[in-house]
């Protein structure tokens, strides 16, 4: 049994797939079952993933139809047999010492999850930028805890892929991915569920994970603007049927949701906004008043935010139109026009 299994989904990212694979079979600690799972990709992905397997025999290669990224990572963690897992996305990469590092740290403490730091490495059209996220230096990296001790997590983007899992303790509980088609944020449900059940929580400062982002503005990489309600809803059915109702992790997963609020407005298009609405009004009746007014991991602006759009959800997405209309640049000649009261940019004819 391999010490820790690597989980790879992978679909149609042949540009940056070599990259990734590399990362992954010239670690250090050299211990991994790599599977590669090829979820019916059209590029040059199953080609390039059984090139890999015929160089090294700790990779498992798996052709399926496509399915999703939920459902490659859960074929991923049945066939799994390693002792923690790994899940990497096939479009970014990690330092050569990340395993060695993170399975030091579990093997330490007996860690149910090993979370780490990671990197937003920006590529878009118009700026590449690498730079650390940033956690609060008050999570504690010399102990185990509980996500009821430090819920911040929860505020943040999942990434799950900055972690490992103890495998036992998935199965232990049953914990899988949704299977929904595409990519659908499946990973947020799978966060929550990890973190809310686990005993052990580690975490390191240290950086090791290359999250690649081809978009600077958050809301072009949202094609569907009902997934964050969705997978909300599917959260808070999870959490009301296991009992789990602390007011912490409540509020860092509000704080959350206003943020993901904040990105489907800034995609929206006129013909979505009647039924957009209505499930942002949908999910801030859902959310404690109270408790984001006055617990200590809501911050001023998050509490501003949350009642604006109780008031006015309309005043916001205008807003968001504006900011968007005026960062867009023209190759040539500009001159000002007036929209909503608005200076912006347009051709000049």
């Amino acid at each position: 049994m391999a010490k820790i299994s690597v989980i790879v989904p992978i679909y149609n990212v042949e540009k940056y797939l070599r990259e990734c694979l590399d990362s992954i079979i010239n670690q250090t600690f050299g211990d991994l079952e790599i599977i590669l799972i090829d979820d019916g990709g059209k590029d040059g992905c199953p080609q390039i993933i059984d090139e890999y397997a015929q160089k090294d025999n700790r990779i498992i290669v798996i052709h399926k139809p496509n399915g999703g990224y939920g459902q490659s990572c859960n074929v991923g963690l049945d066939r799994a047999s390693g002792e923690y897992i790994s899940i990497i996305e096939p479009d970014d990469y990690i330092k050569l010492n990340m395993y060695e590092e993170l399975y030091g740290i579990a093997k330490q403490f007996d860690s149910d999850i090993v979370k780490s730091g990671f990197y937003d490495n920006l590529q878009s059209k118009t700026l590449t930028r690498c730079k650390r996220a940033e956690f609060p230096d008050t999570i504690p990296t010399d102990r185990s805890f509980t996500i009821r001790e430090y819920p911040y997590f929860l505020m943040m983007h999942p990434s799950i892929w900055s972690c490992i899992y103890k495998r036992e303790f998935l199965n232990r509980h049953s914990i899988r991915f949704l299977e929904i088609p595409g990519a659908g944020w499946s990973d947020n449900p799978f966060q929550v569920m990890t973190m809310c059940l686990a005993e052990r929580i580690n975490y390191t400062s240290e950086a090791y994970y290359y999250w690649r982002r081809l978009n600077e503005n958050e809301s072009d990489d949202l094609k569907d603007y009902t997934i964050p309600f969705k997978r909300s809803d599917e959260i808070h059915q999870w959490l009301d049927a296991n009992n789990i109702d602390d007011e912490n992790i409540l509020a860092c997963l509000y704080v959350r949701e206003l943020n993901y609020i904040k990105i489907v407005l800034g995609m929206l298009r006129f013909r979505d906004i009647p039924d957009a609405f209505g499930l942002i009004k949908l999910m801030l009746k859902r959310m404690d008043k109270a408790l984001i007014n006055n617990n200590k991991y809501v911050d001023e602006w998050h509490r501003r935010f949350y009642s604006g759009l109780s008031k006015n959800c309309y005043f916001y997405y205008l807003n968001s139109l504006r900011k968007k209309i005026i960062s867009i640049k023209f190759n040539r000649r500009e001159k000002s026009v007036k929209v909503f009261g608005w200076s912006i940019v347009s051709l000049k004819s």
